[in-house]
């Protein structure tokens, strides 16, 4: 699975035309919104919302423990990467995961037959342990969506003042 979230945005393209036809390297602006992109994405994470500023639905660790959701070892908030290329600029990540979180997953799953290792304690006191067969079964598989990847009004607000500060440069 390979999720992508295209934005095609007409003002963001009309600047980036206008600074093409001034005979200027788009390349540092985009640089620019790149790195603009990143930051605002991992504050998504920091805030616990998604692009239209919703809190995410805490996770069941963030509840126990007092934590954040998607921060238990930082991996997904760390692989936020960007880059530029000719004539466009992306940000997001390649971890495995990060789709099913981002747009949350309802949907039945088939459990293979595995072995389970069970342990409790007697009345008396007395540990115990064993391991028992489970047989296969299906069943439903929920994850909330917690949208971090996105494009809100202030991303677009703030990649067009990005432009127009560097149409602006070139007068």
């Amino acid at each position: 699975m390979n999720p992508h979230i295209t934005i095609d945005d007409t003002r963001v393209q009309q600047w980036l035309a206008r600074l093409a036809s001034a005979g200027r390297n788009p390349r540092p602006a985009l640089v620019s919104i790149g790195r603009y992109g990143k930051t605002s994405t991992q504050m998504r994470f920091r805030n616990q919302v998604d692009p239209d500023g919703r809190r995410w639905w805490p996770s069941k660790r963030a509840k126990a423990t007092g934590g954040q959701t998607l921060a238990d070892s930082k991996n997904l908030f760390r692989s936020v990467v960007w880059s530029v290329g000719p004539g466009y600029v992306e940000w997001g990540t390649n971890v495995i995961y990060a789709a099913a979180h981002n747009f949350g997953i309802r949907k039945f799953v088939n459990v293979s037959p595995h072995r389970r290792r069970m342990q409790g304690t007697t009345k008396s006191g007395r540990a115990w342990a064993k391991v028992v067969p489970v047989k296969s079964f299906t069943r439903m598989m929920f994850l909330p969506r917690r949208q971090f990847v996105g494009f809100s009004a202030a991303d677009r607000a703030e990649i067009l003042d990005i432009l127009r500060e560097f149409v602006e440069d070139i007068a």
